[in-house]
């Protein structure tokens, strides 16, 4: 295989000859997912050496930094680093109020700001932690707020709003000049709301779903409120007469929303309505442009997460832990993607991703066609690259499995359908679906066999807009 594979494919010959041993699959494995892949959400390492939810993320310098749900640890991990190997450092000072459901904000590259909180006296509390001398301090928010606000930084300004304050939802709002330690009003949110997702460009503020109640998991909202400075006035889709486009999936739980080349990003989030996504947790990722006030659809997180903080560095949103179900839950998932990828360029079609695991990577290799079988042959050309990829049934392919256990619909499920691809299936259980990332999400518990099954020919040809799949 050439330095630049991204796909291990194997001749008979080298089969036979076992010159692709599986130590040389998982060096190549492992190269790929370190070099990262236009589009995909990458499953990447070191893990957190913890399982956290509720948690609170920054990019401080070059170092990501995490705090949340499951330790009092403060964790640091260098993005920029000359070692082959960087690893987490959970031995830096431990915050004060070590609660839970923070917001983070970061005025500086070396400053990282804890706004409010649940438990251990977090709440209303803002907890300043400074990367230098590896100290935290402290100061407290106008009374009547407590955890679980939307907050953030806009012109040497602290804004924050909502939130839950004695088992209540609110819609205060105050800010806070950094300039000279000054606290003052700012009119009220039109809908109070806890678990938004909340973004700034610096000109208004974005406060996006959400829910209401004490902190425990519902439907949420779909409303769309926004802040603009210049004007201190709020603008809601939940007003009579709003024109603002409402977020398409109703639901809470997002931790904070990204904004991006002036659009915001809502990742993940969870509900409790009956039918809803599997374990209450949502995969979407919905972007709005305010520029047209219209919603898209990025790239779906490979498997549901909520309490997640999504942070980016400019070139890279990188996701740390979160919960895997709704309600109390956390992991140690730690995904990434690179920015104007997959994630800035609107869906053609809906696909089902194989979920990742929080903590295990498995490698399977598929048997070799028989003389009684028919092998399956997916060519993938891309027109902005020469790169032509073949992928027999002979192809070793990745997993990394979920740790979950749900009981899926037939139309979901791998159950009968092992080795096979099914036109128009949601899904599809044949030996390439990993490359087509269309995998049903029980296959790698379903159908792990030696069986070839005769399979049909899939050919995709996609454009840097379009995606056009024939049968």
């Amino acid at each position: 295989c050439g330095s630049n594979c991204c796909v291990v494919h194997c001749t008979p010959s080298s089969r036979a000859h076992g010159d692709m041993d599986k130590a040389s699959v998982l060096l190549i494995v492992f190269a790929v997912l370190a070099a990262g892949a236009s589009g995909q959400w990458l499953a990447r390492t070191p893990q957190l050496p913890l399982a956290l939810g509720e948690v609170a993320s920054a990019v401080l310098g070059s170092s990501l930094l995490v705090v949340g749900q499951g330790g009092t640890n403060t964790c640091s991990l260098p993005l920029s680093s000359s070692s082959p190997t960087p690893l987490w450092n959970c031995g830096l000072a431990v915050r004060p109020f070590a609660g839970n459901h923070h917001v983070a904000v970061a005025p500086d590259a070396n400053t990282l700001w804890l706004v409010g909180g649940f438990g251990s006296g977090a709440e209303g509390k803002v907890q300043i932690y400074n990367t230098i001398s590896n100290s935290w301090s402290s100061f407290s928010l106008p009374a009547g707020f407590g955890g679980s606000l939307s907050a953030v930084l806009m012109n040497g300004i602290l804004f924050f709003c909502g939130g839950i304050s004695a088992s209540i939802t609110i819609n205060t709002c105050g800010r806070y000049l950094l300039a000279t330690a000054a606290f003052s009003s700012v009119p009220n949110m039109p809908v109070g709301v806890n678990h938004a997702a909340f973004a700034t460009g610096g000109a208004r503020i974005f406060v996006v779903g959400g829910r209401d109640g004490a902190n425990v998991p519902s439907a949420g909202f779909n409303h769309l409120q926004i802040y603009t400075l210049s004007t201190n006035t709020w603008t809601s889709s939940s007003q009579p007469g709003s024109t603002l486009a409402p977020l398409p999936q109703a639901r809470g739980g997002m931790g904070t929303g990204l904004y991006i080349n002036g659009e915001v990003y809502v990742i993940g989030g969870e509900t409790n309505i009956a039918n809803g996504p599997v374990n209450g947790v949502y995969t979407r990722v919905d972007i709005y442009n305010p520029v047209i006030n219209s919603w898209r659809r990025g790239t779906d997180l490979p498997f549901g997460l909520h309490g997640i903080y999504p942070v980016t560095d400019g070139a890279t949103i990188y996701i740390l832990c979160g919960g895997t179900k709704f309600g109390a839950s956390s992991s140690n998932t730690f995904l990434s993607i690179a920015v104007n990828s997959g994630n800035a360029l609107p869906l053609s079609t809906t696909t089902t991703i194989t979920p990742l695991a929080t903590t295990t990577i498995t490698t399977t290799r598929t048997s070799g066609p028989t003389s009684t079988s028919t092998s399956t042959t997916r060519t993938t050309v891309t027109s902005t690259s020469t790169t032509t990829r073949i992928t027999s049934t002979s192809t070793s392919t990745t997993r990394i499995t979920s740790t979950a256990t749900t009981t899926l619909p037939k139309a979901l499920s791998c159950a009968g359908r092992c080795g096979g691809f099914t036109n128009g299936a949601q899904c599809q259980c044949d030996t390439s679906c990993v490359s087509f990332k269309d995998c049903c999400v029980d296959r790698a518990s379903v159908c792990f066999t030696t069986t070839t099954t005769p399979t049909t020919t899939r050919t995709t040809v996609a454009t840097t807009t379009t995606t056009t799949t024939t049968t």
